[in-house]
């Protein structure tokens, strides 16, 4: 009871930061949309802050572990960045408002220091992009010469740029969407004279 409960309480509170955005968002709200008393969330969560680290993580874990399953990892590096593009802008079309509470909070919630709270400052979210390019220039040398994490960015940018359209409900042709990204960076990161296998 007590687990299901909070997990309510997790559901109830994106609901309410995808509606109300960050500053819309308090404990006492997130009770009041679940028609419970405050004292129950704040028996769960003393602290809202608390809410957006579980938040966040449970976030990203359910991301990976659904980008776990349909990547595909053993054939190309070609298919492995595909695949990682594809199964990325479909977890975000499959959780839109999961996605936009969470670009609110990470956009918006800072430490007692005034910095974000949630920056990547390792950069580890570049770090299975990194790889692709790196076995595709190396092993393969399907890829053209390039710098890996720069390319990283590239990639992830043009990603949450998509994410924060699709959640919004800004893209009405996921698929188009999706088939163009990946279309855009197999250009961008072919050997030259491979361009014809791309229909």
């Amino acid at each position: 009871m007590v687990k299901g409960t909070r997990e309510k309480i997790r559901q109830a509170s994106l609901e309410v930061i995808a509606k109300r955005g960050y500053t819309g968002f308090s404990l006492g709200v997130v009770a009041e949309h679940l028609s419970i008393s405050k004292g129950v969330v704040t028996y769960h969560f003393p602290r809202k802050d608390l809410i957006f680290v579980e938040l966040v993580e449970g976030y990203f874990r359910d991301a990976a572990e659904y980008m776990g399953k349909h990547m595909v990892i053993d054939r190309s590096a070609i298919d492995a960045l595909e695949s990682y593009v594809d199964s990325n802008l479909r977890y975000v079309a499959e959780n839109r408002h999961a996605t936009l509470a969470i670009i609110h909070i990470i956009a918006n919630h800072r430490g007692k220091d005034g910095e974000l709270a949630f920056a990547d400052k390792d950069n580890g979210i570049y770090q299975p992009l990194i790889e692709i390019f790196e076995y595709g220039q190396q092993e393969e040398k399907c890829f053209r010469a390039f710098k890996p994490g720069l390319m990283a960015m590239l990639v992830r940018s043009a990603i949450d740029t998509l994410s924060g359209r699709i959640a919004t409900g800004g893209i009405k042709d996921l698929d188009e969407a999706i088939k163009e990204t990946i279309r855009t960076f197999t250009l961008a990161t072919r050997r030259d004279g491979n361009e014809q296998d791309l229909e």
